[in-house]
């Protein structure tokens, strides 16, 4: 019978690729190199593909790792959330619908921090935003980017994400890119909720709307196509940012323009007996985010 990969192994995963190393996925796990690398081997086996790759002393994830990565850390999130410590027996756990994007490439790397905060809190996750209900048969709240107009629901504004034009290194070298006038010999990659045009306009550029281009509905999708190197992409900074950091992707001009909307923090018009809960993660998420970007209104 067909048995999918340990818990263990998935956490070794997860660890080593957050972590970009074997070894100090092995420190935080408690466990040995040897043992990281036997887990990330049998993953690699079943799947038939490399997972990581080594560049000076990082142990750097492949494509097929950072899409598998999501999957993952939703994953071990919920076996989580219904598995609470046994120390922590009135555990409370809040469901909060969220975009996967964000969930992925921002909230999930922070999570223990709140976890550790508040440690009779257990966060679940649901990825499923346009299905998910805030109430008493969906989710407790919701992180959402838009309007902040939602018929029924409270909305607390976050920060509004910006965009500009960012590559991977290894696309940069290959298409010797200098500056942004490089940017018309470039295939140009977007989100299909944002043109080119306004960032051209902005950095004083007289280019046209790429007509090659074809859109990504989702910003982590688009970001993955852009550490894969198929070219330069308009994305978003909250999404990307620790990626600009670790040196994935780089970014090309300090020219921003605003990305429509805003992330909101959305809860019932109703009071619940999960309100404090509900408050202190929300008060978290503000402050979490406002301490990153504080440039971001």
């Amino acid at each position: 019978m067909y048995r999918p990969p340990s818990i263990q192994t998935l956490r070794a995963f997860e660890a080593a690729a957050r972590l970009n190393s074997f070894s100090r996925a092995a420190e935080e796990l408690g466990i040995t190199h040897g043992a990281v690398s036997h887990r990330i081997r049998e993953i690699e086996e079943r799947l038939g593909t490399t997972m990581f790759e080594r560049r000076g002393n990082s142990m750097e994830p492949t494509v097929a790792a950072r899409q598998m990565l999501p999957v993952v850390r939703q994953s071990l999130e919920l076996i989580a959330s219904v598995f609470p410590p046994p120390a922590s027996g009135r555990q409370q756990i809040l469901r909060i619908g969220v975009l996967p994007s964000f969930a992925a490439n921002w909230l999930v790397p922070r999570l223990q921090g709140f976890h550790t905060a508040h440690p009779g809190i257990a966060i679940a996750l649901d990825p499923r935003l346009e299905a998910s209900r805030i109430g008493p048969r969906g989710v407790d709240a919701a992180i959402r980017y838009g309007s902040g107009r939602w018929p029924g629901l409270v909305a607390e504004r976050l920060i509004q994400d910006r965009l500009f034009p960012a590559c991977s290194p290894m696309y940069r070298e290959r298409m010797a890119i200098t500056g942004i006038a490089d940017l018309g010999r470039c295939h140009l990659l977007r989100n299909s909720w944002h043109p080119w045009t306004p960032w051209f306009q902005k950095a004083g550029l007289a280019m046209a709307e790429p007509a090659d281009s074809v859109p990504y509905d989702d910003a982590g999708l688009l970001m993955e196509a852009v550490l894969a190197g198929h070219g330069v992409g308009l994305v978003r900074k909250v999404i990307v940012n620790d990626a600009l950091a670790s040196g994935q992707l780089i970014r090309l001009s300090p020219v921003e323009v605003p990305f429509d909307g805003a992330y909101h923090y959305t809860t019932t018009l109703h009071g619940t007996a999960k309100d404090d809960a509900i408050r202190l993660f929300g008060d978290w998420l503000k402050d979490r985010l406002l301490e990153e970007f504080p440039a971001l209104p």
